[in-house]
């Protein structure tokens, strides 16, 4: 038990000390969100690919890739390019699809990103992040970091073989 709360201890104190280091690097962004360079930059800062494009609605598009599988970022309520959210979302199609008693499973069990099925019953996994109101490279970082776990959780999760 002592182990236990002396290791959780120390770890807590590194992520303060990370933490207070992480606003010096911190580049924040102009009100009203982010832009799919931004974003991109990001990535690519951390190794992965990016490309920008626009999607269906000629919103702003980022494509990228992780393990094998390929996902995107979209962006939503945006002004002259800078938008208020972005969303990472990645679709996966199964030969059989997957239940919705499955999707629901993933929904309760986990915390980041969400899971919904398309006519088909393929599954797609989603992570939203709200920009609105402000946003910094360390904030994206940080987002794309959670995606990079949830991604290839549910990759298993669905029995996705890249």
């Amino acid at each position: 038990m002592k182990k236990t709360v002396f290791t959780a201890l120390g770890l807590g104190a590194l992520g303060v000390l990370a933490l207070a280091a992480a606003p010096a690097s911190a580049k924040p962004y102009p009100a009203g969100g982010v832009t799919a360079k931004e974003v991109a930059a990001v990535l690519q800062a951390k190794g992965y690919k990016a490309e920008v494009t626009r999607d269906d609605s000629d919103d702003p598009l980022v494509k990228s890739a992780a393990d094998g599988v390929d996902w995107s970022v979209y962006f939503y309520n945006c002004t002259n390019d800078r938008c208020e959210s972005i969303q990472f979302s990645a679709g996966f199609d199964l030969e059989h699809g997957i239940t919705y008693s499955k999707a629901n499973e993933w929904n309760y069990t986990k915390r980041f990103g969400r899971a919904a099925l398309d006519d088909e019953m393929d599954p797609y996994i989603r992570y939203d992040i709200d920009a609105e109101k402000g946003a910094s490279s360390e904030q994206i970082e940080l987002a794309v970091d959670t995606w990079l776990l949830v991604l290839p959780q549910f990759v298993e999760f669905v029995g996705f073989k890249p």
